[in-house]
């Protein structure tokens, strides 16, 4: 199982130090408008087409890519649940765990382009409306996504999260 305390307090820790380190002046709704935006950007870079309709083609990325740009986008969610104070939405049980990695993979492109627009939908409107529901629910589809769909491991998720913090504080 992952373990979302870890990355949670990491993440916590690390946006307070980047802050810090580069003297980031954002306030409040500043930092919230920063985190969406990145997380946007990030959950871009980890979605892969399941079939060529581009405009411009686009090289797959490696499993390694791929689990660095998810590792990413889970930072930013993991903040953003920090700075609304909805860190309690994060941590789960075993069992609810369980049901999340025991989903059915999306079978078709359609279905999983649906998926990802909606933890964008829901990310957008827990950002826009305050409500909490919406952002649990992008934090589990989101989790399933990884986990199920692009077949992440649960350790290979730590270890990119632990390499990534390393990098990113200089240790």
């Amino acid at each position: 199982m992952l373990d979302i305390t870890k990355l949670l307090q990491d993440a916590i820790y690390l946006d307070n130090q980047l802050i810090d380190k580069r003297d980031l002046l954002l306030g409040p709704e500043g930092h919230l408008r920063e985190i969406m935006v990145r997380l946007d950007q990030s959950l871009a870079s980890c979605y892969q087409a399941q079939f060529d309709y581009g405009l411009v083609k686009h090289q797959a990325l490696t499993h390694t890519e791929l689990l660095q740009a998810y590792t990413v986008a889970m930072q930013w969610m993991l903040i953003f649940s920090a700075r609304k104070q909805w860190t309690h939405l994060v941590v789960m049980d075993k069992d609810a765990f369980q049901r999340i990695i025991a989903a059915d993979p999306a079978d078709k492109a359609t279905v999983a382009d649906q998926q990802y627009l909606a933890i964008k939908q829901f990310m957008f409107s827990a950002y826009t409306t305050h409500q909490q529901d919406y952002y649990r629910h992008a934090w589990h589809l989101f989790l399933k996504w990884g986990l199920v769909d692009l077949q992440l491991e649960e350790n290979e998720i730590m270890q990119a999260h632990d390499q990534l913090v390393s990098s990113l504080l200089g240790e």
